[in-house]
């Protein structure tokens, strides 16, 4: 599985940071989604499956980045429903997983890890693999923001208004409201849409980490004690 991830990925430019970047996430979350799915006490084939998932949720990334060399959504391609249907369409999945009956599974895991919430579904096999896929890409998305430097700086502009208020009411900023490097830390908001409890120590950790970096100014304070709060009664802990 892993030789046939790489033989696609040899398709692009591995130097391009961004593809890099992408292919060593991609390695990352499959880690974290076996780690996780045994943690939440998967089968034996569903951790392996999970692991799956995990290596493949961001497949369509990399032509992506061939053709815009970023990461928009908006722009030409969804990542996630371009790899679902190069994965499924064009029969790449075949290299990857030989059991027929997971791939609508598949399918719809990958293709709902990105969207604002998932799709409706009845399937509860289904929906732990999509919930777990969401977790665990927020998770190292988080930890990836950790490794990257922020130029923050006291005349940026003003976080928006609307984002500020989908965070205090406990929601996702929705991506169109992101337009400068404020407003994209802001991704830390993803705390709000962890299906899976075991994980928060986890982002937690990470979001500490993050915020550390990019509190230059102070005003992402009220931002960070808010969501900060959130994870600790979620895990149960002691307010400090």
């Amino acid at each position: 599985m892993k030789e046939e991830f790489d033989k696609y990925v040899s398709n692009f430019d591995l130097s391009n940071e961004k593809t890099n970047l992408k292919y060593k996430h991609s390695y990352r979350v499959m880690a974290l989604s076996e780690k996780y799915a045994k943690l939440l006490k998967f089968d034996d084939y569903d951790v392996e499956l999970a692991g799956v998932i995990g290596l493949l949720h961001d497949i369509g990334r990399f032509e992506q980045i061939k053709e815009i060399n970023g990461y928009d959504d908006n722009k030409k391609m969804d990542h996630a429903d371009y790899g679902a249907y190069i994965l499924f369409h064009d029969g790449l999945i075949e290299r990857f997983w030989k059991n027929e009956s997971d791939y609508n599974l598949i399918e719809f895991a990958i293709r709902n890890h990105n969207k604002l919430s998932i799709s409706v579904c009845s399937d509860e096999r289904v929906l732990k693999f999509a919930k777990l896929i969401r977790d665990i890409d927020k998770l190292d998305i988080i930890y990836l923001y950790c490794l990257n430097d922020f130029n923050i700086k006291e005349d940026d502009d003003d976080i928006n208004e609307s984002i500020i208020e989908d965070i205090m009411s406990h929601r996702i900023a929705h991506r169109v409201d992101r337009k400068n490097n404020n407003e994209i830390a802001l991704s830390f908001a993803y705390a709000f849409d962890i299906n899976y409890d075991i994980v928060l120590e986890e982002l937690q950790h990470n979001f500490k980490l993050f915020y550390k970096k990019i509190n230059t100014s102070g005003k992402f304070k009220n931002i960070f004690d808010e969501i900060n709060n959130y994870i600790s009664k979620r895990r149960g802990l002691v307010l400090e």
